[in-house]
């Protein structure tokens, strides 16, 4: 059965760590940690590399959450990829901890005009 769990998030960190901007086209590296309130409870540390360059911007990422999603403690890592096609979170297979062991599934983040985060969770749950 699918599920959503929905949470507001702040970020904790931005901290860039190495940037390089050789060949028209800018790399750099970004710590990012995250708290979650909400069906989605807890803390999160993403590792990010970014692109751009005058026409386009892309970045990917992989982000450890470890928390509880609608009450079940545990953890999951987050794969992000996201540039002129759109953004895609998609739960890395295999990497559900404690409750959430064999979770799978997608996520989606929006930004309000006021700069609120909201985290969007579909997932599944074996024998949930």
């Amino acid at each position: 059965m699918t599920s959503t769990a929905v949470a507001a998030f702040e970020l904790d960190k931005w901290e860039p760590r190495a940037q390089d901007e050789a060949g028209g086209t800018a790399f750099a590296q970004v710590l990012i940690e995250k708290t979650f309130t909400g069906a989605v409870e807890g803390t999160s540390r993403v590792e990010m590399l970014t692109a751009s360059n005058e026409t386009s911007r892309a970045y990917v990422a992989f982000e450890r959450f470890t928390g509880s999603v609608d009450g079940r403690k545990g953890g999951f890592v987050l794969r992000h990829t996201a540039g002129d096609e759109g953004l895609s979170l998609v739960l890395l297979p295999g990497s559900g901890t404690g409750e959430l062991a064999g979770i799978s599934g997608s996520a989606d983040i929006a930004v309000d005009e006021a700069g609120k985060h909201t985290f969007t969770l579909v997932y599944e749950l074996p024998g949930a």
